[in-house]
Protein backbone atom coordinates (compact mmCIF):
# COMPACT_ATOMS: atom_id res chain seq x y z
CA UNK A 1 0.00 0.00 0.00
CA UNK A 2 1.13 3.51 -0.68
CA UNK A 3 2.63 5.12 2.46
CA UNK A 4 0.44 8.23 2.05
CA UNK A 5 -2.69 6.09 1.73
CA UNK A 6 -1.63 3.99 4.73
CA UNK A 7 -1.15 7.16 6.82
CA UNK A 8 -4.54 8.42 5.72
CA UNK A 9 -6.25 5.12 6.69
CA UNK A 10 -4.58 5.25 10.11
CA UNK A 11 -5.77 8.79 10.68
CA UNK A 12 -9.33 8.01 9.58
CA UNK A 13 -11.66 6.17 11.94
CA UNK A 14 -12.99 3.63 9.46
CA UNK A 15 -14.79 1.62 12.13
CA UNK A 16 -17.26 4.43 12.71
CA UNK A 17 -17.70 5.08 9.00
CA UNK A 18 -18.28 1.44 8.09
CA UNK A 19 -20.76 0.58 10.88
CA UNK A 20 -23.99 -1.08 9.81
CA UNK A 21 -26.79 1.37 9.20
CA UNK A 22 -29.09 2.16 12.08
CA UNK A 23 -32.32 0.28 12.50
CA UNK A 24 -35.06 1.47 10.13
CA UNK A 25 -37.93 3.43 11.57
CA UNK A 26 -41.37 1.89 11.45
CA UNK A 27 -43.62 4.31 9.62
CA UNK A 28 -46.68 2.04 9.84
CA UNK A 29 -47.98 3.51 13.05
CA UNK A 30 -51.47 4.79 13.84
CA UNK A 31 -52.03 8.45 13.09
CA UNK A 32 -54.05 10.69 15.34
CA UNK A 33 -57.25 11.91 13.66
CA UNK A 34 -57.32 15.57 12.67
CA UNK A 35 -58.77 17.98 15.18
CA UNK A 36 -62.44 18.73 14.52
CA UNK A 37 -63.13 22.04 12.83
CA UNK A 38 -64.37 24.74 15.15
CA UNK A 39 -67.95 25.67 14.34
CA UNK A 40 -68.79 29.21 13.35
CA UNK A 41 -70.13 31.28 16.24
CA UNK A 42 -73.88 31.14 16.47
CA UNK A 43 -75.72 34.25 15.40
CA UNK A 44 -78.84 35.41 17.08
CA UNK A 45 -81.96 34.27 15.26
CA UNK A 46 -84.21 36.70 17.12
CA UNK A 47 -83.78 39.07 14.17
CA UNK A 48 -85.36 37.38 11.13
CA UNK A 49 -83.27 39.51 8.77
CA UNK A 50 -80.03 37.97 10.08
CA UNK A 51 -80.96 34.56 8.79
CA UNK A 52 -81.83 35.48 5.22
CA UNK A 53 -80.26 38.83 4.40
CA UNK A 54 -76.85 40.38 4.86
CA UNK A 55 -78.63 43.67 5.47
CA UNK A 56 -79.10 43.04 9.18
CA UNK A 57 -75.98 45.06 9.98
CA UNK A 58 -77.31 48.01 7.98
CA UNK A 59 -80.67 47.88 9.74
CA UNK A 60 -78.96 47.44 13.10
CA UNK A 61 -76.86 50.52 12.45
CA UNK A 62 -79.91 52.51 11.42
CA UNK A 63 -81.96 51.57 14.48
CA UNK A 64 -79.18 52.11 17.03
CA UNK A 65 -79.09 55.15 19.27
CA UNK A 66 -76.02 56.56 17.55
CA UNK A 67 -76.52 59.19 14.84
CA UNK A 68 -76.48 57.79 11.31
CA UNK A 69 -75.23 59.68 8.28
CA UNK A 70 -77.64 60.81 5.61
CA UNK A 71 -75.70 58.86 2.95
CA UNK A 72 -76.22 55.64 4.92
CA UNK A 73 -79.92 56.34 5.23
CA UNK A 74 -80.19 57.13 1.53
CA UNK A 75 -78.35 53.94 0.60
CA UNK A 76 -80.56 51.88 2.91
CA UNK A 77 -83.69 53.49 1.52
CA UNK A 78 -82.62 52.77 -2.07
CA UNK A 79 -81.16 49.30 -1.46
CA UNK A 80 -83.67 47.94 1.04
CA UNK A 81 -86.70 50.13 0.57
CA UNK A 82 -86.60 50.59 -3.20
CA UNK A 83 -87.64 47.08 -4.23
CA UNK A 84 -90.24 46.87 -1.48
CA UNK A 85 -91.71 50.28 -2.34
CA UNK A 86 -91.92 49.29 -6.02
CA UNK A 87 -93.63 46.01 -5.06
CA UNK A 88 -96.12 47.92 -2.93
CA UNK A 89 -96.85 50.39 -5.73
CA UNK A 90 -97.37 47.54 -8.21
CA UNK A 91 -99.70 45.78 -5.78
CA UNK A 92 -101.60 49.02 -5.22
CA UNK A 93 -102.07 49.52 -8.97
CA UNK A 94 -103.19 45.90 -9.42
CA UNK A 95 -105.69 46.18 -6.57
CA UNK A 96 -107.17 49.45 -7.79
CA UNK A 97 -107.34 48.43 -11.47
CA UNK A 98 -108.87 44.99 -10.88
CA UNK A 99 -112.28 44.83 -12.59
CA UNK A 100 -115.15 43.98 -10.27
CA UNK A 101 -113.12 44.16 -7.06
CA UNK A 102 -115.22 44.32 -3.91
CA UNK A 103 -114.87 46.91 -1.19
CA UNK A 104 -113.25 44.43 1.23
CA UNK A 105 -110.67 43.43 -1.38
CA UNK A 106 -109.87 47.07 -2.10
CA UNK A 107 -109.45 47.92 1.59
CA UNK A 108 -107.28 44.89 2.42
CA UNK A 109 -105.21 45.26 -0.76
CA UNK A 110 -104.70 48.96 -0.11
CA UNK A 111 -103.69 48.34 3.52
CA UNK A 112 -101.18 45.62 2.57
CA UNK A 113 -99.65 47.67 -0.24
CA UNK A 114 -99.36 50.79 1.97
CA UNK A 115 -97.71 48.60 4.62
CA UNK A 116 -95.18 47.40 2.04
CA UNK A 117 -94.54 50.94 0.84
CA UNK A 118 -94.09 52.43 4.30
CA UNK A 119 -92.20 49.64 6.13
CA UNK A 120 -88.57 50.53 5.29
CA UNK A 121 -89.02 54.31 5.47
CA UNK A 122 -90.52 53.80 8.92
CA UNK A 123 -87.64 51.56 10.04
CA UNK A 124 -85.03 53.96 8.68
CA UNK A 125 -86.51 57.22 9.92
CA UNK A 126 -88.30 56.11 13.15
CA UNK A 127 -85.12 56.47 15.22
CA UNK A 128 -84.75 60.04 13.96
CA UNK A 129 -88.19 60.91 15.29
CA UNK A 130 -87.43 59.30 18.68
CA UNK A 131 -84.24 61.36 19.09
CA UNK A 132 -86.11 64.52 18.15
CA UNK A 133 -88.75 63.83 20.87
CA UNK A 134 -86.13 62.98 23.51
CA UNK A 135 -83.87 65.97 22.90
Amino acid sequence: MDPKLKALVEQTNLDELLQPSSREMDFHQPVAPPAPATPAPARSTADPLQVHFASADIVGGLTSGRPTSGRMKGFALAFLGGPMILSGLLLLSVVWQAPGAGVVRLVIGTAVSLGLIGFWPYVIFANHRKRRRDG
